[in-house]
């Protein structure tokens, strides 16, 4: 799981560039697979699944402490990338709409 957004003195909220870095994040996770398998006569296959949201965040754990996001944008992108196809990014309609007023098709 990827997040982007989550630290307020970074948070582009109107321009929403948070939002375009983790799309390309997803796309050059896919070109990576690509190569890895061209490398390595392998044939893994990825979905991802993306959303957009306010999340809980924080620290949870007393013997392993761990940094961990919750909520219903955590369990929707979940279901994005359950539902997807191997090999294609699945975005919600809230995304794609905010990706192609970025120029993304």
């Amino acid at each position: 799981m990827a997040a982007s957004g989550l630290n307020a003195s970074t948070y582009d909220r109107e321009g929403r560039s948070h939002v375009a870095a983790l799309a390309d994040y997803a796309m050059q996770l896919m070109e990576q697979m690509k190569y890895i398998n061209e490398h390595s006569f392998n044939n893994f296959r990825m979905k991802i699944g993306l959303n957009m949201g306010p999340v809980v965040a924080g620290v949870i754990g007393a013997r392993k402490p761990q940094y961990d996001i919750w909520g219903n944008t955590v369990n929707v992108s979940s279901r994005m990338d359950s539902t997807g196809l191997p090999d294609r990014i699945q975005v919600t309609a809230d995304l794609q709409q905010v990706l192609a007023a970025k120029g993304y098709a």
